[in-house]
């Protein structure tokens, strides 16, 4: 039993000491009766092996020891959380002894894991009281996904399958307790596949052996003793030639309720504790609303989308953080240490190499030197200011500090390093403080290196392929894949696609409208087409453009050694667009200005274009990392970076 008991002759220390032993199993028990005149109260309650759940009652016993034998009175907190019934109080077997026992039920609905004090105050002397801590919980089904490789489950996901492959899925009911009667299963649609092998605790989904078209079906697990809780995973079926190196993206505004992000993609990853392939039981989170982003590199997550997960991070000698700044062209910036994990992405992962150095921005607004933020505050650490509960950089490089097979932050190639990297204290950096040379194996890393497969075990490392549909003008939302590996698997061959060579600084040139714009490469995590031109720019949305009506518009791609493509599109009024598509995701014409209109000479700071997503609408896009070494080594096609479409 559990046993809290509080003397009118103790110190408060002495009840201080006790209250910790409130939930071990056993008694303590009383001694000898107390002095003649004190008062006692000795509480005890059933051991709590498990949180009460909705709707369970226990029972709370309060023997008194008391001249007057006047008992008890009950009260618990918070108040009006369940209710307090069936009080009793009888005379004990000895002179003095009361016992009351009252019965506590816990609400019918519960949204969060509570803690209720169920306190007895003596009658005869109101100053004594002793209390009894009960844990109550929601009920919640608990959904994981089996991986095929190394039989442990994770947490589950939206999954991409490819047609008649099988996933099996194992369900739980929290609290466990001895009155749990398991899950039932069930298929939205019906004919969206099967279920097989049904049990309370798992299930196999297999996916239709032939379909025409995408296919989304939907596995919910609802607990047997409350059909109130459910868990459910979405699971997307493609055609013939999908596999496990393919996850769904989607362009449907983003994770933040009631804020729409126009022209972003979104994908899920799971992230668990380093050494989850080597657990029976890996601490994982799932987390959507990931940005895929072909213009940056590395994965960044939000520190309070992993609140569950104790991420390792990086280290020096003096116990010293170390710290990474992703500053954007706008002026804001990401910060937050260079954490070890492990992810799962759809069918990959990248235990079977080592932990992927990941940044976890900070939830804390903490001082950032001014060589990271440029004195700005716009640290975009919360998921309504980046408008994502994290980036997935999946660019052309290797690492965040990497370029044309150099690195910038290791001390090969130059004695001061970019303002990427800082070592802080425990009490944090200073303004003033500098960047500092890591070592390659710390740095923030495009995780599409790490990546193996689940399900055949090859590597699909070498980069991605994304593919959206076409949108004609406006969207409410479009669904896409990104595929992993380029040439690694069946689904994933170049074939004639247009590639781009890129030059020392990874970019390509585009001419337009009498412009050579040197500075030109394609980004997925920019939300419209960016370049200097005439247009007139937008009264509410002064970084797009607004042009009496829709223009019609062309331009040219030329690789730095390799690759010509003409691209038309277009570019209408955003003001009138977002206006008159408040819940709309997807918009083609979008743009805006980027630099000084005709001022573009020797490759000058204006002289680019930035290829955001309505480039990718209707198109594949492959992005190759680049694999060379440093310079004078050659670099062979097959390993350098490039953009193809």
């Amino acid at each position: 039993m559990i046993l809290s008991r509080v003397r009118s002759l103790r110190t408060a220390a002495i009840a201080t000491i006790l209250a910790a032993f409130a939930f071990l199993p056993g008694c303590f028990k009383a001694g000898t009766p107390p002095v003649a005149g004190a008062v006692t109260i000795e509480l005890t309650s059933p051991a709590q092996t498990f949180p009460l759940s909705p709707g369970a009652a226990t029972t709370v016993t309060a023997t008194v020891y008391d001249e007057s034998n006047n008992g008890v009175t009950w009260t618990s907190t918070p108040v009006n959380f369940g209710a307090i019934s069936g009080q009793t109080s009888v005379t004990g077997t000895s002179n003095f002894q009361t016992v009351a026992t009252i019965t506590y039920t816990a609400p019918a609905n519960i949204s969060a894991n509570t803690t209720v004090t169920i306190t007895a105050t003596s009658v005869s002397n109101p100053t004594i009281t002793a209390s009894v801590p009960i844990k109550v919980s929601p009920t919640v089904v608990s959904l994981e996904t089996v991986l095929p490789l190394t039989g442990n489950s994770i947490p589950a996901a939206a999954q991409t399958l490819a047609p008649g492959q099988i996933l099996t899925l194992t369900g739980a009911v929290l609290p466990l307790t001895v009155n749990s009667q398991g899950v039932a299963w069930t298929l939205t649609p019906a004919d969206a596949g099967s279920l097989t092998g049904q049990t309370t605790g798992s299930a196999n989904y297999v996916a239709p052996a032939t379909i025409s078209s995408p296919l989304t079906a939907t596995v919910t697990a609802t607990a047997i003793a409350d059909s109130n809780a459910t868990a459910s995973v979405q699971v997307t079926v493609l055609p013939s030639g999908a596999a496990t190196n393919v996850v769904v993206v989607n362009v449907d505004g983003g994770p933040v309720p009631l804020k729409v992000y126009p022209n972003g993609v979104f994908t899920s990853v799971t992230i668990c504790n380093p050494g989850s392939n080597s657990s029976s039981s890996p601490v994982c989170q799932s987390v959507d609303g990931i940005l895929v982003d072909t213009g940056s590199y590395g994965l960044r997550l939000l520190q309070s989308e992993i609140a569950l997960l104790s991420l390792p991070t990086f280290v020096d000698g003096l116990g010293n953080t170390l710290e990474n700044c992703a500053s954007n062209v706008d002026g804001s910036y990401l910060w937050g240490p260079v954490s070890q994990a492990d992810l799962y992405i759809g069918g990959e992962t990248t235990v079977f190499t080592s932990p992927l150095p990941v940044q976890v921005i900070s939830s804390t607004d903490v001082i950032v030197p001014e060589s990271c933020s440029n004195g700005g505050t716009a640290n975009l650490n919360t998921s309504q200011l980046l408008g994502a509960n994290g980036i997935l950089g999946i660019g052309p490089e290797s690492t965040d500090c990497t370029l044309n097979g150099v690195n910038l932050c290791d001390g090969s190639s130059q004695a001061t390093p970019p303002n990427l990297y800082y070592t802080c204290p425990k009490v944090g950096c200073a303004t003033t403080d500098s960047p500092v040379v890591v070592a390659p194996l710390q740095q923030v890393t495009n995780p599409i290196l790490f990546l193996t497969n689940t399900g055949t075990f090859s590597t699909d490392n070498n980069g991605a392929i994304l593919r959206l549909p076409s949108v004609s003008g406006v969207e409410s939302s479009v669904t896409g894949t990104l595929t992993f590996g380029i040439g690694t698997e069946p689904n994933n061959l170049l074939g004639s696609a247009t590639v781009l060579t890129l030059d020392s600084t990874d970019q390509f040139t585009t001419s337009f409208n009498n412009q050579t714009l040197t500075n030109s490469f394609i980004d997925s995590g920019s939300d419209a087409l960016f370049f200097p031109d005439s247009l007139t720019i937008c009264t509410d949305n002064p970084q797009f453009f607004c042009p009496a009506s829709l223009t019609a518009l062309s331009a040219e791609m030329n690789g730095a050694t390799e690759g010509q493509a003409t691209v038309n599109f277009s570019v209408d009024n955003a003001d009138n667009l977002l206006s008159n598509n408040p819940g709309s995701a997807a918009f083609s014409n979008l743009a805006g200005p980027s630099g000084t209109y005709q001022s573009c000479a020797n490759g000058n700071a204006s002289c680019v274009f930035d290829w955001g997503l309505p480039f990718f609408y209707g198109r594949s896009v492959y992005t190759h990392i680049d694999a060379c070494l440093p310079p004078p080594v050659a670099c062979s096609p097959t390993q350098a970076a490039w953009w193809a479409f």
